[in-house]
């Protein structure tokens, strides 16, 4: 069932949810890097930004902030109940905004 949710992902534009949803994941990997030890690499916000943009372009409201702290909590629960899950749905999220050119330098050439 996760393969088939992280091809669906990456085969089709996203819908406003997995938007959404890897723009929450990105998030939270930006707070957890700055808790953890002060720097957030600079490739993790270009994908969020890639992410907030696709959230736009899907239909995100402008003021959007109430959903995506929905989001972050579901997903920190996802993260103790099913870490592999949770692990695998973000680096889908990464992967995809990385190969759609989100990061200059990365990606297809």
């Amino acid at each position: 069932m996760i393969l088939s949710a992280l091809l669906a992902l990456t085969l089709a534009e996203p819908s406003l949810e997995q938007a959404q949803a890897c723009r929450a994941h990105m998030e939270i990997l930006i707070e957890d890097a700055a808790r953890d030890g002060g720097h957030v690499a600079g490739p993790t916000w270009f994908i969020r930004d890639w992410w907030e943009g696709r959230a736009e372009e899907a239909g995100a409201p402008d003021d959007d902030g109430a959903a995506l702290t929905g989001i972050k909590i579901a997903l920190g629960a996802m993260s103790v109940a099913e870490p592999e899950r949770f692990e695998a749905e973000r680096q889908a999220c990464v992967d995809t905004a990385i190969e759609a050119g989100a990061v200059p330098g990365m990606g297809p050439e």
